[in-house]
């Protein structure tokens, strides 16, 4: 199976090389563990390193935060975005208009970029932001599905809320190819990021918590855990 490589460092090797084309990715993480940071790094990899391109749908901030904050990375989102390689949606405005809406507008996207790679920042915030009343589920089966026929590689994040055993509304773990989790945990008097693959289907994958770090040059997995 083909495999695409995230680029980012020290979380190819965990995974035979890289993810599988096409699968579906959650990526959960308590509030403020990188997930934002290991998205962009997934989407400017793939076009700086890799000639693809990619669409970034945000649905937690606006273009100009994500643009500003990931540029103090190394990441000059609004570069790659004059060249037509990457496209950066704000669905913040668009949450009157209801999910249908913010669907067709994502995935219309994905089709006239021709984009290799996507995410969706959160696919929870985008969910139940809009205040429609839907059967989640199946909601989700159907996007699923969507995702896998159009072929483009897929990271959706959700958060880990406070105290609970769930990752987001409690079904997205159970229909995505793969999920990862970044938490941040006290280590002594220290807060510190750690990471672990719950589940990667087709993949020999590391089963063991692994340290993160994030630096002036974005998020790095280190092949070790002191936690």
């Amino acid at each position: 199976m083909p495999r695409v490589k995230t680029g980012i460092e020290g979380f190819d090797d965990l995974v035979d090389g890289g993810v599988i084309k096409g699968e579906v990715i959650l990526l959960a993480g308590t509030t403020g563990s990188g997930k934002t940071i290991f998205s962009t790094q997934f989407i400017y990899n793939g076009v700086t390193r890799y000639g693809e391109k990619g669409v970034y749908a945000t649905f937690e901030e606006d273009e100009a935060s994500l643009q500003r904050n990931m540029l103090k990375l190394g990441m000059d989102l609004k570069k790659l975005e004059k060249t037509g390689r990457i496209k950066v949606v704000g669905l913040q405005a668009m949450k009157e208009a209801g999910l249908n809406a913010n669907l067709d507008y994502i995935l219309e996207t994905v089709r006239e970029l021709k984009a290799d790679r996507l995410v969706i920042d959160s696919i929870t915030a985008l969910f139940m932001g809009t205040g429609e009343q839907f059967e989640y589920r199946t909601l989700m089966h159907l996007f699923y599905k969507i995702l896998k026929k159009i072929g483009c590689t897929t990271i959706m994040t959700c958060s880990i809320p406070a105290g609970s055993a769930t990752l987001g509304l409690g079904i997205e773990e159970f229909i995505a190819d793969s999920v990862i989790i970044l938490e941040n945990v006290l280590a002594g008097a220290e807060l510190k990021t750690r990471f672990l693959i719950r589940k990667m289907r087709g993949t020999s994958h590391s089963r063991t918590y692994h340290d993160v770090l994030i630096g002036e040059r974005g998020l790095k997995i280190v092949p070790f855990s002191t936690m």
